[in-house]
């Protein structure tokens, strides 16, 4: 699932903006890179987009703090509106087909050329639902938006594995927080790495965290072993560990240490001395919740909004980062904000959509 063309109406300041993500031969770009000075609409334009694409997956797509309320509409207008050009492979298609068969629930659409034309309007014009109108063209291509929450809700008839988010996508937007992150540990490796028990909840909401840390913590515990009864069988806390010290070299992550005997951490190193996480770097923190996040949920086949893709990291660590974003999970499309004037230099020029000062603040 790619975006490959939209027009924006009327969404906050923004009057009219049409984008093109594709590159001279009209193939989607991998990368994306909307580069504008502070108040140029990066983030308005991100938000425009993710509710337009997130809203048909019936699952989380907008930053935490985004709310569709009526001050997304342009002063003097009665509707915002947002139309977006979406490709879908014929092999996305497939498994999406698949996926649907196994629940009897329709017929896939297969659109001519796998383009999908997706139109959101708010306020509703029919009054029908709270959060706009949502139409497709075709009219039933709203079921390609639906794989991966089709997947998410197999998983535990054994019918698809965690593999078959290879094969479908969805829609994944990182605030300049990086907010938004959360697993459930497994109960084994909880009791190794000695969770804390939070009195008045369940066991397993007492596995659920939100902290970087125990979710890495976790992993890399868990890489240790054979992977658990359905659980994924992919290695992350490697993954995360190579793209890690892809972009921070010298910097990287080595393994878990016990550094008492009922306490475990994590362990780095500068090339020269060691540290634990909680000397990390801010910019290090970022990435690795960057990385987490990809890679823990899974993303694959999907649209990413990635709001200030140099969020403190060094003009160096940037730069490695622009070329690492396209080998960070299969096959997805990143669409990601800056102001850096580094990165806007470094990157693919046509790559580059120049806002400017679209919003004349």
């Amino acid at each position: 699932m790619k975006v490959a063309r939209a027009k924006i109406e009327n969404f906050r300041k923004i009057e009219s903006l049409e984008l093109d993500f594709t590159n001279s031969f009209g193939e989607v770009q991998k990368v994306s890179i909307l580069a504008g000075p502070n108040t140029s609409g990066k983030t308005t334009i991100l938000d425009a987009l993710a509710v337009c694409l997130g809203l048909g997956t019936e699952l989380s797509f907008a930053r935490p703090s985004f709310e569709v309320t009526p001050r997304l509409v342009r002063q003097g207008e009665l509707y915002a509106k947002v139309t977006c050009s979406v490709v879908f492979t014929p092999e996305e298609i497939e498994a999406t087909r698949e996926v649907f068969r196994l629940t009897e629930s329709g017929q896939v659409p297969d659109p001519k050329d796998g383009k999908v034309e997706v139109k959101w309007t708010y306020p509703d014009p029919k009054q029908k639902s709270r959060g706009g109108d949502l139409t497709f063209t075709p009219h039933n291509a709203w079921m390609l938006f639906k794989g991966r929450t089709k997947v998410a809700r197999l998983l535990s008839t054994r019918l698809v594995d965690w593999s078959w988010f290879q094969r479908v996508g969805g829609i994944f937007t990182f605030d300049q927080q990086r907010t938004g992150l959360g697993r459930t540990i497994p109960r084994e490796i909880w009791n190794i790495i000695g969770g804390a028990f939070r009195n008045g909840e369940s066991d397993e909401e007492n596995r659920r965290t939100s902290d970087p840390r125990t979710i890495l913590l976790s992993l890399a515990v868990q890489s240790k072993f054979d992977p658990l009864p359905g659980a994924a069988q992919t290695d992350q806390f490697k993954l995360i560990k190579e793209q890690y010290n892809r972009v921070c070299d010298p910097h990287n992550l080595l393994d878990v240490r016990r550094i008492s005997p009922d306490e475990l951490d994590l362990r780095f190193s500068d090339g020269v001395n060691e540290y634990l996480y909680e000397e990390l770097s801010s910019g290090e923190e970022m990435l690795l919740l960057f990385l987490i996040s990809m890679v823990s949920q899974h993303v694959h086949k999907s649209i990413i909004f990635l709001d200030e893709l140099e969020l403190h990291l060094h003009p160096i660590w940037q730069r490695k980062m622009l070329h690492m974003l396209p080998q960070i999970g299969l096959d997805n499309q990143i669409i990601a904000t800056t102001h850096s004037q580094y990165l806007r230099e470094v990157a693919p020029p046509e790559s580059v959509i120049d806002l400017g000062n679209l919003l004349n603040e």
